[in-house]
């Protein structure tokens, strides 16, 4: 067996990152009614979770760059659903009542994406992967 066929059958990260983009686009057709992402539905989630976090805070709560999460921010705001103000030196955002609205309409589909998606994980123990997920997650 080649190195490179053994890597791409072995490799932790190549699987994970097929098996994110499984998920990934489940969950985007799921939300497409929405004209949102699962992603987006996320940033979202995490802005209205947080009560108008800034940049900083909803980074480290996503674990994304700052850069990336400024650049995921970009069509939200484009789109009116999300605000970004400045405060002293922090940038504070906020979801727009288009916002809150958009993320009411996302919340009953991606429940149906995540029941799927614990539909499929049953014969694994979701519990058990779950909780391997955030341990994993914590461990970095």
């Amino acid at each position: 067996m080649k190195e490179s066929s053994q890597m791409l059958a072995l490799c932790a990260c190549t699987r994970i990152r097929t098996l994110a983009r499984l998920v990934t686009k489940a969950y985007d057709d799921a939300l497409r009614p929405t004209g949102l992402k699962a992603s987006q539905l996320g940033v979202l989630a995490a802005v209205d979770a947080l009560d108008a976090p800034s940049i900083a805070a909803l980074s480290k709560t996503l674990f994304m760059d700052r850069t990336t999460l400024t650049r995921n921010l970009r069509p939200l705001m484009a789109a009116g659903l999300v605000t970004l103000e400045e405060d002293g030196r922090a940038k504070i955002t906020g979801l727009t009542a288009k916002g809150e609205k958009a993320l009411k309409a996302g919340v009953p589909l991606w429940t149906r994406a995540q029941k799927d998606f614990a539909r499929r994980l049953q014969k694994h123990g979701i519990e058990s992967v779950d909780s391997h997920l955030h341990s994993l997650i914590a461990s970095y």
